[in-house]
């Protein structure tokens, strides 16, 4: 465990002690979504990037979400030639938390991303699909200890291996605690989500101007004509409700007062400040 870490759990379990325990709550969700959006099924190059959000749960103790996402390309046809499409993901989680004034308070929140790189070989080229990192970026109200971020999947390709249609599933997940003092007020949080995808086909030379289908399904499916490789379940038996970048919080119980408490958040908080000088330095 980092430095970083150690000391901002110690933070926290200090603010644990800070107060008498309350009645934390949740309330105000909002999630909005700026991520690309194309769609385009005419011509010699079919490509799609579009994505949603959806609520499974949301009250005062917490709540759950999806957000969905969908990639592909394919070439076919005079005038096709190689062609990239790109998916800028980017999406907002907003809420309210809510505790007695001087009271501590805890949410844990959870991040999975689930879905596959598929690629259906159906022309004389062939494709690649990639997947980078999701960024996760806390502002507002409160201190996140520990990250949401999640690595890079990475590239999927049949460069090297025609005619085969390989498929690369992924299961990430990360989870961190988000902790506060409450001021008796709603006191806003913010999570921004962000990460790019691409998929681009290629004909080979000498070929028919057909590269083959590349695709990232990520709990959408999409709606180009003759195109299968976004399809569900399709390749691995996937679920729409399954994949996606599924997002929880819940609020955390806050351990009861002990003495000597403002004596361990005042070390908490002065070593959680002075692990981060030390890393921005490196």
């Amino acid at each position: 465990m980092s430095q970083l870490r150690r000391f901002g759990r110690i933070a926290l379990a200090a603010l644990a002690f800070a107060s008498p325990a309350s009645a934390v709550t949740i309330s105000n969700l909002g999630v909005s979504d700026a991520s690309t959006s194309v769609f385009d099924d005419s011509g010699p190059v079919g490509s799609v990037a579009q994505s949603g959000t959806s609520v499974a749960a949301n009250g005062a103790s917490g709540f759950a979400l999806q957000y969905g996402a969908v990639l592909g390309a394919d070439t076919g046809g005079a005038g096709g030639g190689s062609f990239t499409e790109t998916l800028a993901g980017s999406f907002t989680i907003t809420f309210e938390v809510t505790e007695a004034a001087g009271a501590a308070w805890l949410v844990s929140v959870d991040v999975v991303r689930s879905g596959a790189l598929t690629i259906v070989s159906d022309g004389s080229g062939w494709a690649e699909v990639t997947l980078g990192q999701l960024s996760v970026v806390h502002a507002g109200a409160g201190a996140l200890v520990g990250s949401l971020d999640l690595a890079a999947v990475g590239t999927l390709t049949n460069a090297a291996t025609a005619g085969e249609s390989p498929d690369q599933a992924f299961l990430q997940s990360a989870s961190a605690l988000l902790g506060g003092v409450g001021t008796g007020a709603a006191q806003l949080v913010t999570l921004s989500f962000a990460f790019t995808a691409s998929v681009t086909t290629v004909d080979r030379p000498g070929g028919q101007v057909q590269g083959d289908e590349g695709a990232l399904r990520m709990g959408m499916d999409g709606a180009l004509l003759s195109f299968t490789a976004d399809d569900y379940p399709g390749a691995g038996s996937r679920s729409l409700a399954g994949d996606g970048i599924l997002v929880s919080a819940a609020a955390a119980p806050v351990t009861v007062p002990e003495p000597g408490a403002e004596i361990l958040l005042a070390l908490g908080l002065i070593g959680l400040g002075w692990a981060e000088r030390q890393r921005r330095r490196r």
